[in-house]
């Protein structure tokens, strides 16, 4: 009997070390819960002077915006460590710089970011102030890095991307008969038109402009073998009205020998 108490009692034991055990658990589980806020807290406020970014690293054709300046906008943008840099706040930064098109970034351990930068690359002025690249992409970057010699677009933003696709596929069509474009514009309207490097004006409307400007690329050699031409106005079904440089004016009939009036304009 004696023995039988003396085994309850070791039983006994086990169960209240148990929920003691069970108790410290808890309360360790408790104070680990309110650590980790504070410990998050001091890791955001120390991890920029343990983990410090040291090197910012360009890569890419920077023709108008050195590496170094692009380094420097990172640089005062920076806002964490080599963990807790916001890349796309700094994407965002590098790209606000006019003349960077695209812009990624990425962490290089331990202490370095990696910037490839691609650049606009534009193929005329826009308007007064600004430039446009080939997808029609319009930007302004200051006056003093505009490059000299490009022609001019002009038109409403909206048809950017339109006026772009365009000035590209004539300025091909019209190299064929040795003619380059200086402007090319189209008005609120829809009226297109064309100024020659030479100084003529071609004068397209705003219907079937890719038609007159064929007829006009058919008929520009035997034109120009009369003279200098300062006005072709194509706004007509059949035919063009032109005005050479020592003032003579005639409506011609597209590749005919002999005048017409036509006055059906569109």
């Amino acid at each position: 009997m004696a023995e039988r108490r003396r085994r309850g009692a070791t039983r006994k034991r086990p169960l209240s070390q148990r929920l003691g055990r069970s108790r410290w658990r808890a309360l360790l589980g408790v104070l680990l819960l309110l650590a980790m806020p504070l410990g998050g807290w001091l890791f955001l406020r120390w991890e920029p002077f343990l983990l410090p970014v040291r090197v910012v690293e360009v890569e890419g054709e920077l023709h108008h915006h050195s590496s170094a300046l692009l380094s420097q906008t990172l640089t005062e943008r920076l806002d964490g460590g080599i963990l807790t840099a916001n890349l796309v706040e700094l994407k965002r930064a590098a790209e606000s710089l006019a003349w960077v098109g695209h812009a990624s970034l990425r962490r290089v351990w331990p202490d370095r970011l990696l910037v490839l930068v691609e650049e606009h690359r534009p193929i005329a002025r826009w308007n007064d102030d600004g430039l446009v690249t080939a997808e029609g992409v319009v930007f302004r970057p200051r006056a003093a890095t505009l490059p000299a010699g490009l022609p001019v677009l002009v038109g409403e933003e909206a048809r950017a991307a339109e006026l772009a696709s365009r000035y590209q596929d004539w300025r091909d069509r019209l190299m064929l008969v040795g003619h380059l474009i200086q402007t090319l514009a189209v008005d609120p309207r829809g009226d297109w038109r064309i100024e020659l490097v030479m100084g003529t004006e071609l004068r397209l409307g705003s219907e079937q402009v890719e038609e007159r400007l064929a007829r006009f690329i058919a008929n520009a050699p035997q034109l120009e073998a009369v003279g200098q031409l300062l006005v072709v106005d194509l706004r007509y079904s059949n035919g063009f009205a032109v005005r050479w440089a020592d003032e003579r004016q005639a409506q011609v009939r597209a590749n005919s020998g002999r005048p017409e009036w036509p006055d059906n304009r569109g």
